[in-house]
């Protein structure tokens, strides 16, 4: 287990032709998901693509719910994650049982086939392997048929071992009306319930609030626990109101989740307060040092104990110095920028950027045989140079450091990151941006340096126009921009810019420059030559791109997958472009035999585009999983990636190497603006 558990969620709202239009349907869903993927609340992954988190309809097929579930079941899989769905519409039960089946556009009452039946499901949900537990909200009539009789849990193939919650809002016999359980549920979580701790659970304290708020149908829950390991308490949303009220609680879900640990093996009878605060801990590390040890299960947890509560009092201490001396300048943009400077994987930073972060760099981001502070000078050092942070500040630090015996890991990481700014700072951007059918008769060069306001610029001739004749002329651009930059400076970074019927067919890295091929010498990182283009809505997709790009920051691996069945639909998969559905990097898990129509299709709208080699072999979803397991290291992954795949490649399986990518980031928009349809200033007018 690394970093804070991810969380799923799943919404699905379904009209049914036979039993009328609910006119509250659509609503109810858009607010239950925009709270259950809020950061602050719910503090689940929004997903857009063929499986989105949010799935309203009219034409809904029992096919088509069946398929959703069973897609957020298997993300929540390999996430290890808690899955909530919420199944809102119509719902009718048999005259003989109380069994739920769940209505979609041509359901009817007298045939169960037309509908789905809800209670297997979600039993089957929650016992598959991996899955750290389902909740489920049912607000249909009927709706505590949806419950499933809990033998299918304790017979599963986790022997039992799941935990599912079940909030309805009817009784097996009774109608529900007008979304009302959605729309209180909604209003709760946002206001937040005053008797409830850190956070909302599907028990007696949320049942009793919302049958204040709700009359003439019955609201209920069902409750199975039977998971001795969970990664974490199965919440729905977090308490607000008990949050505003929270200012003393220092410790998050990671460092909660440490030293419970710790504790729990430490000794079995001890429980955790359930507020952390600062007296809290002292009050734990006091008893660490002089409580007996009469009742101890292994004394070596002592210390395990010991070394959690004083490294969270550390955080919460360092906490509040950076509260002061980034005071100006902190945002969550900035926190989550010097995690990944730092080397920490994306989702470490969750909700709470600042503590979340602080407690992974001392809890997980430790070495073996390393000062055991080391992960927090090395973060700091990554807060300082991503804040540019001046002396007086820098020297409060450093001061930290000597405190704790890591003054040279400190000053190693800012050398570290100072001499990494300055290399990724000079960069070749090649543009084959003239090839509009085949291989281009020129290539346009730009050498981008630090501190130089504008790029020095070079247009070389191909000697013939194919791949030859481009490559060679390549070499020249790298001859050029190595004559102009001074010793000892290297060039390092190579960006390629080419049409997407060139990017389909070639590996730049692979073209020969010279004795090497290009990426044996430089990091090589493939862009699109389109957002170079001088059209009218460059200025537009840039901008949508960069907005994308810092959502994308939020969530742990932001790609939406798109398989066979939805690149067959063409007209369907430009419809969900062009409504921004696809606001994310963008993953073809297989190799389509019209390649560059796909890129031609999708480089405009995603800012980032993965797709296997045609050599590749990602069956069995193998592509997707090493794309989750390895995001955190890419783009610059590739370069490694691509240089140990020369090597001895025959009879390996498909690794990060067989991936392809065109990839734009921040930086690179930022080179494309000039080429963007802007007006700098307004016209001036005719006296």
């Amino acid at each position: 287990m690394t970093g804070v558990p991810a969380r799923h969620a799943l919404v699905i709202g379904s009209q049914c032709r036979a039993m009328g239009t609910l006119s509250r349907l659509e609503q109810a869903a858009e607010e239950l998901h925009a709270v259950l993927t809020d950061p602050a609340i719910g503090g689940c992954l929004a997903r857009s693509g063929p499986y989105p988190s949010l799935l309203v309809g009219i034409d809904l097929e029992p096919e088509d719910v069946v398929k959703s579930l069973r897609e957020a079941t298997r993300q929540a899989k390999a996430d290890s994650a808690v899955l909530v769905v919420a199944l809102l519409g119509h719902g009718f039960t048999t005259q003989q049982q109380t069994d739920l089946y769940y209505m979609v556009h041509d359901s009817t009452v007298d045939s169960t086939l037309s509908a789905v039946e809800v209670g297997p499901l979600l039993a089957a949900m929650a016992d598959e392997a991996g899955v750290d537990g389902v909740i489920a909200l049912v607000d249909t009539c009927r709706a505590t048929g949806a419950v499933p009789d809990a033998s299918r849990l304790a017979g599963g193939v986790r022997s039992g071992r799941a935990r599912l919650a079940v909030l309805t809002a009817a009784a097996a016999d009774e109608e529900a009306h007008d979304m009302r359980l959605t729309f209180a549920l909604v209003q709760v979580l946002k206001e937040g319930l005053s008797k409830a701790g850190d956070a909302v659970y599907v028990d007696p304290i949320l049942i009793e609030e919302l049958r204040k708020k709700i009359s003439g149908q019955t609201i209920g829950r069902s409750d199975y626990d039977n998971d001795p390991f969970p990664l974490e308490g199965m919440w729905l949303a977090r308490n607000l109101r008990r949050a505003e009220g929270a200012d003393d609680d220092v410790v998050g879900p990671l460092g909660r989740q440490e030293l419970r640990q710790a504790v729990e093996m430490w000794r079995a009878q001890r429980q955790l307060p359930e507020r952390l605060t600062r007296p809290a801990l002292d009050e734990l590390y006091d008893f660490v040092n002089t409580g007996q040890a009469d009742d101890e299960t292994r004394r070596v947890w002592r210390e395990r104990v010991r070394g959690v509560v004083a490294a969270l009092k550390e955080c919460a201490r360092i906490a509040e110095i950076l509260g002061q001396l980034l005071a100006d300048v902190m945002t969550s943009d900035l926190l989550r920028a010097a995690g990944r400077l730092a080397g920490f994987p994306p989702q470490a930073a969750g909700a709470a950027p600042l503590r979340n972060l602080l407690e992974h760099a001392a809890l997980r981001a430790q070495s073996i045989g390393r000062p055991p502070w080391q992960g927090l000078a090395r973060f700091l050092a990554a807060l300082v140079h991503q804040a540019d942070l001046d002396s007086e500040g820098t020297t409060r630090l450093r001061e930290w450091a000597q405190q704790h015996q890591v003054v040279a890991e400190f000053n190693d990481a800012l050398e570290e990151f100072a001499e990494e700014r300055q290399r990724r700072g000079v960069r070749l951007v090649v543009s084959l941006a003239g090839a509009w059918t085949g291989w281009p008769e020129e290539v346009d060069a730009w050498l981008l340096r630090p501190g130089t306001a504008l790029p020095a610029q070079q247009r070389f001739t191909c000697e013939s126009a194919d791949r030859s004749g481009a490559g060679k002329a390549i070499g020249e651009a790298l001859k050029w921009a190595r004559s102009r930059l001074p010793s000892p400076e290297l060039l390092e970074n190579v960006d390629v810019a080419a049409p997407a019927h060139l990017l389909a067919q070639w590996q730049p890295e692979e073209e020969r420059v010279g004795r090497y091929f290009l990426g044996t010498q430089h990091a090589v990182l493939v862009r699109w030559s389109g957002r170079m283009d001088l059209a009218e809505d460059n200025a537009e997709i840039n901008d949508v791109a960069r907005r994308n790009l810092r959502a994308m920051a939020f969530r742990a691996v932001p790609v939406d997958w798109v398989d066979p069945s939805v690149l067959g639909d063409r007209t369907r998969l430009e419809r969900g472009l062009m409504a921004g559905r696809y606001d994310t990097a963008v993953g073809v898990d297989h190799y389509p035999e019209d390649l560059c129509d796909v890129l031609e299709t999708l480089l405009p709208y995603a800012p980032i585009v993965l797709w296997p080699r045609v050599d590749a072999r990602p069956a069995s979803g193998r592509l997707r999983e090493l794309v989750e397991q390895r995001w955190h290291e890419l783009p610059n992954g590739f370069t490694d990636a691509y240089r140990a795949r020369w090597d001895a490649h025959e009879d390996c399986p498909l690794c990060l190497g067989d991936i392809r990518a065109v990839w734009h980031d921040e930086a690179w928009l930022d080179f494309c603006r000039p080429f963007e349809n802007r007006t700098v200033a307004a016209p001036e007018e005719d006296l």
